[in-house]
């Protein structure tokens, strides 16, 4: 599985609009019509990192990183004034079907 920052071409810091600029912008250099696979799999890393909830699934079931919960809620909760995430909250969060 590739790294959805590294397809993207974004940090792994990178907030919301800076993946969906990024996003954007790839779009329009690999169009589905004339490279459908890179399209594919750009496509597949923006639906991984498309929003908070989206990037914390993919660091803490696809990275495997069970440990270091507490520095991940720390960076993920100083990112967004949005939505603040605690501990329960993502304990709470359901491993993705089929993953």
């Amino acid at each position: 599985m590739n790294d959805p920052y590294a397809v993207l071409g974004v940090q792994s810091d990178a907030d919301d609009e800076t993946i969906r600029r990024r996003y954007l912008e790839l779009v329009k250099q690999f169009p589905p019509e004339r490279q459908p696979e890179k399209f594919a799999a750009v496509r597949g890393a923006y639906e991984r990192l498309k929003d908070l909830d989206a990037r914390v699934r993919h660091r803490l079931f696809e990275q495997g990183r069970r440990d270091g919960i507490d520095e991940l809620i720390e960076e993920m909760a100083c990112r967004t004034p949005r939505r603040r995430y605690n501990l329960q909250a993502l304990l709470a969060m359901q491993r993705p079907p089929g993953r």
